[in-house]
């Protein structure tokens, strides 16, 4: 029974980081967080797995995906919570892209990046 347990844990989660990385790779514009407008290359990881990766935009304040997130501004660039307890977020990288840990409920459960296109 507990490896089953541990197995349903796994899913959960990865279905997690996918329909959060959905959500906020989707598309994104200009931030308020020092995020520049644009187009991105967003990509979601759980236990070094690419979970999903698709084409991003930074609107405004805002990163589009599925829906609109506000992007909340930080001293190293900006967090976005996708839906309840779960957050990604965004520290530049120092070269025009952002990475940053992914969290659901408080815990690292992957990470994001968002590189530039160029």
């Amino acid at each position: 029974m507990p490896i089953r347990a541990n197995r349903v844990i796994a899913r959960t989660a990865a279905i997690a980081i996918a329909i959060g990385g959905a959500a906020l790779f989707g598309a994104a514009g200009h931030a308020s967080a020092d995020i520049p407008p644009g187009t991105y290359t967003s990509t979601t990881l759980a236990g070094g797995v690419v979970l999903l990766q698709r084409d991003a935009h930074v609107d405004g304040n805002q990163l589009v995906l599925i829906g609109r997130y506000p992007i909340h501004p930080t001293p190293t660039g900006g967090y976005v919570d996708l839906f309840p307890g779960h957050r990604v977020i965004l520290n530049s990288d120092g070269h025009g892209g952002y990475t940053g840990p992914a969290y659901f409920g408080g815990t690292v459960i992957g990470s994001i990046s968002l590189l530039p296109h160029r």
